[in-house]
C-alpha cells in the first residue's frame, strides 16, 4: 500500500500500461462471475471481450518495447498506439452489446470498467502526442 495520499499521487511514465492491466483484470473478473454473465452467454459474449482486452494490452506492450530512434520506429510505434485506441472503441461496442443482450449485466456494476476505458483512451492519446513532439524535436533540428 502506498503511503502517499491518492490525490497527491502522480502519473507514472507507463500509466497507460498499468491502467490497461487493471482494465484487463476487472473485465476478466466481471465476465467470469455467473451472476454477472450466465454460462450460456460466456462463449458468445465474453470470449470476444476478453480477446479484445488481451489484444489491447498486447498492442500497448509491443508499442512500449519500441525505443524509437528513426522515423520508421516512430511510425511502427504509432501504428500499435493507434491499434490500441481502436481496441478501446471495439471494447466499448462489445460492452454495449453485452449490456443490451444479457439481462443480468448491469451498467452500474461496470462503472469501474467504463472509468478505466475512458482513462486509458486519454492516456494513450497523451502518450501518442508526446511521441509526436519527441519525433518533431529529433528530426527538425
Amino acid at each position: 500500500m502506498s503511503s502517499v495520499f491518492k490525490r497527491l499521487r502522480k502519473e507514472t511514465n507507463i500509466q497507460f500500461l498499468k491502467t490497461a492491466w487493471d482494465l484487463q483484470f476487472e473485465l476478466t473478473k466481471y465476465m467470469m462471475k455467473e451472476k454477472n454473465v450466465p454460462k450460456k452467454w460466456r462463449f458468445v459474449i465474453t470470449q470476444g471481450i476478453i480477446n479484445k482486452i488481451d489484444e489491447l494490452v498486447d498492442n500497448l506492450e509491443y508499442a512500449n518495447c519500441i525505443y524509437p530512434q528513426t522515423k520508421e520506429d516512430f511510425a511502427i510505434r504509432r501504428k500499435y498506439q493507434t491499434a490500441a485506441i481502436a481496441n478501446i472503441w471495439q471494447l466499448q461496442n462489445k460492452i454495449v452489446r453485452m449490456i443490451e443482450c444479457v439481462e443480468t449485466v448491469k451498467i452500474e456494476k461496470l462503472g469501474k470498467v467504463i472509468e478505466l476505458l475512458e482513462a486509458e483512451e486519454c492516456l494513450i492519446k497523451k502518450w501518442k502526442k508526446s511521441d509526436k513532439e519527441q519525433e518533431k524535436k529529433l528530426f527538425t533540428e
